[in-house]
């Protein structure tokens, strides 16, 4: 071998442990619940504060981390914020859901939407709304939370985080989906049904959100049946046959 090709080779290498180096920050700030010092994040890492700091120096340089504005320490910043729903808003699963999405509003007359998972709830990212039904304003990088939206119950619950959002395991096991009534708050209720990776880890949701009187005193198990359709229809599209190990048998 060549001194020129070891050279070349060694400027590979480099190369990319440099970028494995990134990713290894930048999944660090995407774990985070706050902003995250160059001390903790070298301690995570098992690096120098030099070498995370001159990491930290090129990702901000290039806008994708950010100095937080109050105390010490980084956050995403905003290109990798516009990456991020970019890559949210044209995957694969929001593609597969559009039409998914409009038979359910053309069978039900409600609003339908797509929710993925982020922190604190459920996002949506995809919906066919109906603009009749009133106070229901629902769009794209809404975040759905818990303890009323059954999308976020059905992510808390499928991400096996505790405690285990009460009546979902029930509703599932009874109904194949999740759903809440809110006559007190909002007057708005919801249903939701979850939608699997191939590794069976939650992908996101398909549901409805509508008058919390088709909700109680008890659902309307045609509108239930039908959002359990449209999941199984997109499931069958985005990852056939699979499915979470918590996810109990159905009733039949």
């Amino acid at each position: 071998m060549s001194e020129t090709q070891e050279t070349d080779d060694d400027i590979g290498s480099a190369r990319v442990k440099s970028v494995e180096v990134t990713v290894q920050i930048l999944e660090v700030l995407t774990e985070a619940t706050d902003t995250v010092r160059v001390t903790d994040m070298a301690r995570q890492l098992g690096m120098t504060k030099a070498r995370v700091s001159r990491h930290l120096q090129t990702l901000t340089r290039l806008g994708l981390v950010d100095r937080a504005r109050e105390g010490e320490g980084y956050v995403f910043g905003r290109k990798l914020l516009k990456f991020g729903r970019a890559a949210v808003y044209r995957s694969n699963i929001v593609q597969l859901a559009r039409p998914f999405l409009q038979d359910l509003f053309t069978v039900t007359g409600h609003t339908a939407l797509l929710a993925t998972p982020t922190r604190g709830g459920a996002m949506v990212v995809s919906s066919v709304n109906n603009q009749f039904e009133p106070g229901i304003m629902i769009h794209s990088g809404m975040v759905l939370t818990l303890p009323t939206s059954p999308a976020a119950r059905l992510i808390y619950f499928f991400e096996n985080q505790k405690p285990t959002p009460p009546r979902v395991a029930a509703n599932l096991k009874r109904y194949g989906v999740d759903f809440e009534a809110n006559p007190r708050g909002t007057g708005l209720g919801g249903v939701a049904a979850p939608i699997f990776e191939p590794d069976g880890l939650i992908a996101g949701t398909i549901g409805l959100i509508l008058s919390s009187s088709l909700l109680m005193p008890e659902p309307d198990e045609e509108l239930l049946a039908q959002v359990r359709f449209a999941a199984q229809r997109l499931q069958k599209e985005y990852a056939e046959g699979a499915v979470s190990p918590l996810m109990p048998k159905v009733e039949d």
